[in-house]
Parts: C-alpha cells; structure tokens; sequence
C-alpha cells in the first residue's frame, strides 16, 4: 500500500497533524494507525463526554491495555503507603484509563518510575486528560524557537482545542477561591500571571453543557475527507530506512551523527487481532505515539541518536485534598448569598484554577480541582462536605541520566522493545519539592484543612504523566537532540515526530498545549515537503 502520509498515534498531537495538513493539502492521502482500539461511539471521544457511567466506565477499562479490569478508588494516602512499604500493583500505581509500561511486580519494584503509565485506544490519553491548557511561563519557555513564531503556533493551537476560560459560570465559591489564591500569591507576579480561571479545552452550550476536547473534536471533518483513513489496533512494529546515496537505497543503516541523508521507504505494521501484516510506503511519515512509544519505535527501526530516550523528565507533583472552610463564601467572596454548607459535593459549578508559573515568585504550576475534575482521588463521601485538590508542581532538572531503557532481547506485551527508566531527583529537584509544599500549604491553611485520608503527598514518579525529553528537539545535531525545531528528525528527509517527548526543557505545567502548538508548527513545514 502506498500513502502520501503515514501518522503513527492519534492523540491530540496527531490528530493535529492529520487535521492541519488535510486542510493545507486536501487531495493528499493519509493514513493513521493506532494500536488502540476504539472504545466508544465516537472515534477519539473523551470520556468525560460519555453520559452512560457504565459506558464510560466500559471504555476506561479498554483503553487499559492488557489489564483491561476496573481500578478500584484508591486515595491519594492509600498509593503514597504502598509505594513506601513496597507493596506494589498495577492496581494501586495506575489510574483509569490507563495502564502500567511495567505490568510485572518484580520490575515495579526496581523501576524509578513505579507509575509510569500509558492508554492503548483511539484517540490516546487525549481521552482521558484533564484538557487543562496553562500558557508556559518565562522559564518554562522553548525558547529555540523565535517567542513571535511560538506565539503564532500557540495561538492556532488554543483555537483548534477550543481553549476557553469561561467553561465553569462564575459563583461566590470561585470568587472566594480565586481572592484566597491571590491573596497567598500576593501583587509581585508578572502580568497575566495572577491566580485565575484554568484555560481548558472546552466547548459548552447555551444551557451550559460542556463538550470536553480529545481527538474527535480535533480531527473535526478530517474524518470526512475520502483521502483520509484511520486504522485502529494497528501497531507500527519498524520504519524501513534508506540511505540516499547515488539513486541506492540500503536498508537500515546504522545512525552515525553525520551529515549522511536518510529516507523512511515504509512501515512494517500489524493488525493486532488478526495478525495480519503488511507494508506501508509513504512519502512523509510522522510518529506521534506518546513519549514512550516514538522513541521505541525509532529505536526499534535502528534509529538511535544518542539523545533518543535520554533527558526524560516530568516535574514532580504535590498533591493533596481540603475541606473548605464552611465561613468561606461570607469572607472571601463579594456575592454572599451562596454558602458551601449542605451543596453537594462533587459539585460541577464550582470549575478549576490556575496558580500560575511565575518564577521567581512562584516557580510552580498550581491546579485546583473540584473532586469529579480530579486525576486522584479520595475515600471521603460525606456529601455535606466541600472538598477540592490541590496539585502543585515544579521543575525538575534535565539530566542525560534520566533514561528509557530499551532491551536489546526482552519483549513488552505488544512485541516491541521492553522499557525500563532511570530517574533520579537531583538536590535541586528536593529543595524544588519542599518549596511547593510549603506554598502549597499556605494555600491549604487559607481555605480549611487538609482531608484525613488526603493529606500532602509527594505522587510516585511517573504519576502527572507528564512526560517530556525524550525525542527533544534541539537547533544543532550535535548529539544532544532527535530532531530540528520543526520536529523533523536528524538526517531523515521525510521522518518527523510530535508529542511531549519533543518538548526540550524541563517546565511544570501541563504540556498538550505547546506540544500541538509545536506540531501545528511542523505541519507547515511538512506541507512545503509534499
């Protein structure tokens, strides 16, 4: 078979491509392939969006990989105790929705990443993100890139997520909650960087009703055009190099840093029910699996940069559940007439909040979250309390160590490259995490108190998943990065990869919006190329 355009993962970041260069080359043909399967009406629909709790809870469980089981609700003190007694599960350590890289206890238990995670479905972990959408601030920054052209790039992006600040109504508890984080931020912040309303990625009706972004809203009439197909439970198991040199083709050379030109002749895939296999040809292909997935891919097919799986961070994650303050309304929040006594908790009105990065005043990303809006979770049922979470995170050095480990003979449960992680906490990184904390709870101390079962915890590596680095991009081959700025990959002609793992600098915020922003970027580039 033969395509203009071979997308491998259709999360956000590839939806994005698929969309954008649809519309900037119609009649070219594209082809996605997904090792997921579909798991709802909608292709790529996020869960959120599923009115069925059954149903929703149906497609969280096929998104789970090999473990397609329900997780049971485990709070956040629950996960923190197994981690330090080692008693370890791929029940405690990974949330719905998604599942364990490492499924076996004996590997948990020596990986420095306990809860690295993945989603296996359409429309990848996009389906099951927050869609919270915080603008970097200075010092979380790509700043390789001209700030005019990242801006132009972030603002295509805002608009293809339908980001909006307004997907909560405004009500006296938001207006509390907002005067007590500006209050504990305090007036010496750069502008636009006071506490404020979460960007999210968001539509809602006129009665109100919010539609939550994932990649059926991204693919939009993508999914319309006839040049378009999209393959699902299809895995991507090695690119086919060639090298051009006078005309010849030699398949998979070995990846010296030079100035020698590669080309992708095709792709080896398999559907994963039938196990029927086949060979994809393509002009242009562009891996966007996750930051785990690309680079196992690329080192599967003997493309091996030397920063191929290397700096991989995630900032680490403060969390923590409170109770408010029942007086809350009547001392913080001009409209008095609401009280949080007797609501009912989760409570959809109240919406999430952004502290944002600001460094030096506040070198964190801070989101506070009513319950049902919350990654983590609490045994709390108490319906007359009104309990949100708080997350704080901060930077985490990039560090060469910090490392995807691939086998050169073990197998993961798809057949590809087993991964294993290095990940270590620097000094930096320590005094990093007991300043969150300690801001963290000021904020705490300003709303009520902090839940029995909820109290502040420092998640297990891999818990935000949000994981960056490791196919970073970079302005020289010098070794030190896997692609250009347009996220095109050292001395490959037609190879280029999206996702977080292309994001090149440690930052604390969620990162799906920079890196659609950045494939938005190399979609312009890639149309000149076809």
């Amino acid at each position: 078979m033969k395509t203009d355009i071979l997308i491998i993962g259709s999360g956000p970041v590839g939806a994005t491509f698929a969309r954008t260069l649809s519309k900037q080359k119609p009649h070219a043909k594209i082809v996605m392939i997904d090792a997921g399967p579909k798991v709802s009406d909608k292709i790529g629909q996020h869960v959120k969006n599923i009115a069925d709790p059954k149903a929703m809870e149906n497609a969280q469980i096929l998104s789970q990989g090999p473990k397609k089981t329900p997780y049971p609700m485990i709070s956040v003190a629950e996960r923190a105790i197994a981690v330090q007694r080692g008693e370890l599960s791929a029940d405690i350590l990974a949330r719905a929705g998604t599942h364990l890289v490492l499924d076996q206890i004996e590997d948990i238990k020596t990986n420095e990443m306990p809860s690295i995670s993945m989603s296996t479905n359409l429309g990848g972990m996009g389906i099951h993100w927050t869609c919270a959408c915080p603008t970097p601030g200075i010092g979380e920054q790509i700043t390789i890139i001209p700030q005019n052209e990242m801006d132009e790039a972030l603002a295509k992006a805002r608009e293809i997520l339908n980001v909006t600040q307004s997907a909560f109504p405004n009500s006296p508890e938001s207006e509390a909650i907002l005067n007590i984080l500006n209050q504990t931020l305090g007036t010496n912040h750069a502008e636009n960087r006071q506490a404020q309303p979460m960007p999210l990625a968001c539509k809602t009706d006129e009665s109100g009703n919010r539609y939550w972004t994932a990649s059926d809203v991204i693919l939009g009439n993508t999914l319309e055009n006839p040049n378009f197909e999209l393959r699902s439970e299809t895995i991507c198991r090695r690119l086919v190099i060639g090298k051009l040199e006078n005309g010849e083709k030699t398949e998979n050379p070995n990846y010296p840093i030079t100035n020698n030109q590669f080309s992708i002749t095709g792709a080896e895939i398999e559907h994963i029910q039938s196990g029927k296999k086949e060979t994809i040809e393509a002009e242009i292909v562009i891996v966007a699996a996750d930051p785990l997935r690309t680079p196992q891919l690329l080192w599967a097919s003997g493309i091996r940069p030397k920063a191929l799986g290397h700096y991989l961070n995630e900032h680490p994650f403060v969390f923590t559940f409170v109770e408010l303050d029942k007086d809350l309304v009547r001392k913080f929040a001009p409209n008095r007439q609401s009280s949080v006594v007797g609501r009912q908790s989760p409570d959809p009105t109240v919406g999430v909040f952004w502290v944002p990065f600001d460094a030096p005043n506040h070198p964190f990303h801070g989101q506070i979250m009513h319950m049902d809006l919350s990654p983590m979770k609490t045994t709390v049922s108490d319906e007359s309390k009104h309990i949100v979470g708080l997350g704080w995170g901060c930077l985490k050095e990039s560090n060469f160590e910090d490392q995807i480990v691939f086998s050169e003979t073990e197998k993961d449960f798809y057949g590809m490259p087993k991964m294993n992680f290095k990940f270590q906490f620097s000094d930096t990184d320590l005094a990093n995490i007991e300043a969150a904390k300690a801001f963290q709870k000021k904020v705490v101390n300003s709303f009520g108190k902090e839940i029995k079962d909820g109290g502040q915890t420092l998640m297990p590596p891999g818990t935000s998943l949000h994981y960056e680095g490791t196919t970073r991009m970079g302005t020289e081959n010098d070794g030190e990065s896997v692609c250009d700025t347009y996220s095109q990959v050292w001395n490959f002609e037609n190879l280029f990869v999206g996702g977080n793992g292309v994001i090149p600098i440690a930052t604390s915020s969620n990162p799906t919006l920079v890196s659609v922003a950045l494939a938005v970027r190399s979609s312009e580039k890639i149309s000149q190329l076809i």
